[in-house]
């Protein structure tokens, strides 16, 4: 059964380093919600507020390709329950397992380093400055959910903790 692994958290907590690495070790397909919004944006014609757009066209993606077997990792910050309802629409509609993943830094101050020092690796997408990520508002949780906090912490030992999770390897 192919497997959907949302990732969900603040900007700066570390989601796409993890995304990205567990999808090079799983084999998993990476949809990274970034990536998508700065393509649209380069068309020169998409408002700056995209609204649902970019979690819709994703969410379709991950569908397609769940499908046909594969496993996908969801890299976005999926803040409110609309937008963490679509990815297990995608789930459902592909008959495939879900798996949510919150990623946080419970050391404001890391956090707070890390937005202040980060660069991107997306050509031309503008990062958002701490207060911005601070002021967001994060939804609660009301689905299960495993938590890794990236707090002091190495990229490889939460990569290592997300792939042993208590369900079975990813």
């Amino acid at each position: 059964m192919a497997r959907l692994i949302a990732l969900a958290g603040l900007p700066g907590v570390g989601k796409s380093s993890i995304a990205r690495n567990l999808a090079r070790r799983t084999g998993a397909m990476w949809l990274r919600v970034d990536s998508m919004d700065q393509a649209i944006w380069a068309s020169g014609t998409a408002p700056k507020n995209l609204l649902d757009w970019t979690y819709r066209a994703a969410q379709a993606v991950a569908a397609d390709n769940l499908i046909l077997g594969l496993d996908v990792i969801a890299d976005c910050v999926n803040d409110c329950e609309e937008a963490r309802e679509g990815w297990e629409i995608a789930a459902r509609t592909a008959h495939a397992e879900m798996v949510w993943l919150e990623i946080v830094c419970s050391d404001a101050q890391e956090h707070r380093r890390r937005i202040e020092t980060r660069s991107s690796d997306i050509a031309g997408l503008s990062l958002p400055d701490w207060n911005a990520v601070a002021g967001r508002a994060y939804a609660p949780w009301n689905r299960d959910h495993f938590t890794v906090d990236t707090a002091r912490r190495s990229l490889e030992e939460c990569v290592e903790e997300a792939i042993n999770l208590p369900l079975g390897k990813l």
